[in-house]
């Protein structure tokens, strides 16, 4: 059985576990544990770990997005962002959003929007071919789409909700240009990969550690319609839909399976209602768990103590399939390298 069967067998509860690693933060810890275990290349590292997954994206070919020092950048939304160091480990942090402030319409049409022809979607083949053997999700960042997170770093993070609720036109208008992009790239990237990858990752954070942090309003009339357009492409060559939202995300899990969820992630069992017994003992059977090791174990306790922990979350939520191991939240630059590795071993070494 090889890695793309494993998954798809675990998720059709049929297989007990398969093996998940989060890579959102590679210029953090993911290089650093790279490095302290001597690989060059993350491909050797995701071998090394056994990881099933792996992720694919079009080769960007836009604008330069940095400039000529190299330490500011923009993304293809025009935030821009600065190059940070924290004990010798260099990441991007957001330095200005481009509509802090404004709230004039007028704005957002005379905006450079991102165009398709900034990726070579054809890039995607090659990248296919090389994991054809492995389940294949669409990588985290342009790949995965998402909505929230996009407006909140175009607008700033502290202006978001006034923008939603006081300047509503602002915001419709910014939901439009958002996802109608989206919608577009999704459907070049189906059209060239067809039902070559397994999994679309849509990604936004819907819940805060004690509950959600959207109304029934702004889910029905706005995010759910958003999400069923993004998947309406890859709904025709049957790729599983893999939603990440952080947070206490409970009360949605019915909206998540009546659109079609495979899987969720990441699990933060700390949040309100997101108990892994919980979750396995109510929704177990409708929909696939990703992640749920609480990261502060891997922080702060001991490779043993990790293993033990692993062990008992792999007795709650493997029986039956439906499960892939992973952590609560990214990996903490602090983080342990061989508290990871023990992770990963725990998972290899249980059994029912």
């Amino acid at each position: 059985m090889n890695n793309k069967e494993r998954v798809l067998k675990s998720l059709n509860m049929k297989n007990p576990i398969g093996y998940l690693f989060f890579i959102g933060e590679f210029l953090r810890f993911t290089q650093k544990m790279m490095d302290e275990l001597g690989f060059s290349m993350m491909d050797e590292l995701l071998e090394f770990l056994d990881v099933d997954f792996r992720w694919v994206e079009p080769l960007y070919v836009g604008p330069d997005l940095k400039e000529k020092s190299k330490l500011k950048k923009k993304d293809i939304w025009g935030i821009e962002y600065k190059l940070v160091s924290k004990n010798n480990i260099h990441y991007w942090d957001i330095a200005k959003s481009p509509f802090d402030g404004i709230t004039d319409i007028v704005a957002l049409n005379d905006y450079p929007w991102p165009q398709l022809n900034y990726f070579d979607f054809k890039s995607l083949h090659a990248q296919l071919e090389k994991y054809k053997d492995y389940a294949i999700i669409t990588a985290p960042g342009y790949a995965s789409p998402g909505l929230f997170r996009i407006i909140q770093r175009l607008v700033g993070d502290e202006n978001f909700l006034n923008v939603m609720m006081y300047h509503p036109k602002f915001f419709n208008t910014l939901v439009e240009k958002v996802s109608a992009f989206y919608c577009e790239f999704i459907a070049a990237f189906f059209e060239e990969s067809k039902d070559k990858v397994d999994f679309i990752r849509i990604a936004d954070d819907y819940g805060t550690m004690g509950g959600l942090n959207v109304s029934d309003d702004i889910w029905f009339d706005v995010l759910r319609p958003v999400i069923e357009g993004y998947l309406e492409y890859p709904k025709k060559y049957t790729v599983k839909f893999y939603m990440h939202s952080c947070g206490a995300v409970r009360k949605l899990l019915p909206e998540f399976i009546s659109l079609g969820a495979d899987v969720l992630a990441p699990i933060q069992t700390k949040a309100l209602g997101m108990s892994a017994e919980g979750l396995k003992k109510d929704f177990g059977n409708l929909i696939s768990f990703s992640g749920a090791l609480d990261e502060e174990l891997l922080l702060e306790k001991s490779p043993k103590q990790v293993k033990e922990e692993v062990k008992e979350l792999l007795d709650i939520m493997a029986p039956g399939g439906g499960f892939i191991m992973g952590p609560s939240q990214k990996f903490k630059i602090e983080t342990p390298v061989e508290n990871v590795v023990a992770m990963y071993e725990a998972a290899r070494e249980w059994k029912y």
